[in-house]
């Protein structure tokens, strides 16, 4: 699978290329303040909050099995909370599955200055780790038993909550967006057999496609660089 980081021309993307490296951050530092829809309180039947209950009643952890015994309102409470939490905890760059979306180059790539790398990852690399966005314009119902069972230790859970958290408004959905989350703030690390090709914006400057040309040298003199065009009809870009 080739999915296609887009980059800015300033000195973060040329560390990132120098180092290999896809810098992961936390979603409230993302430029979407609904970002994972963290703002919106779940709602929970009569029947999730009873599955809710049974499995605390057998948690190992005394603080998870007083949360039995919470009355609905503030059990509730306490799982849209917790939720919040998991949000705040982890970390994520972001991907997508398409290379030539106009307002894409405009809005990530710096007008068109920068550039997009395409990363082919193999399928031992893709893990729980890659999630791809999933665009709602009703929010989904959260798997309470999974959602309990990672809550008493069962982290096997955490591809689904991984999965949930994963979604955004319908308005996004043409960016066709993966991410690739970790536990805490850190880049994700590449290898140079990762890269697959580099687009360069239609007013990306010689001394940028310069900089990028001797930052992936090794990637040896077979390897092609593309420069996006603007299409006329219809309008868009090609390559």
């Amino acid at each position: 699978m080739i999915l296609y980081k887009y980059f800015p021309d300033n000195f973060y993307s040329y560390r990132a290329i120098s180092i290999k490296g896809l810098w992961c951050h936390h979603p409230v530092k993302m430029n979407d303040p609904f970002e994972c829809l963290g703002f919106v309180n779940r709602s929970f039947s009569d029947k999730q909050l009873q599955t809710l209950r049974e499995i605390f009643l057998k948690s190992d952890d005394k603080s998870n099995r007083e949360l039995a015994n919470k009355k609905d309102n503030l059990l509730i409470d306490i799982l849209n909370k917790q939720r919040r939490e998991i949000i705040k905890q982890y970390a994520f760059c972001s991907l997508s599955e398409t290379k030539d979306d106009i307002k894409m180059w405009s809005h990530y790539a710096s007008n068109h200055k920068g550039f997009v790398v395409g990363f082919k990852f193999t399928k031992n690399q893709i893990d729980h780790h890659f999630q791809k966005v999933r665009y709602v314009n009703k929010v989904p119902q959260l798997n309470v038993r999974k959602f309990a069972e990672f809550m008493n230790g069962k982290y096997h859970h955490l591809s689904y909550l991984l999965s949930d958290v994963s979604v955004k408004s319908t308005d996004w959905k043409s960016e066709k967006e993966w991410r690739i989350w970790r536990n805490k703030p850190c880049y994700y690390r590449y290898e140079l057999s990762n890269i697959d090709c580099i687009y360069f914006g239609v007013d990306c400057s010689i001394e940028t496609k310069l900089i990028i040309a001797r930052l992936t040298s090794d990637l040896g003199e077979k390897f092609e660089y593309d420069e996006m065009e603007f299409n006329d009809n219809p309008v868009g870009l090609k390559y």
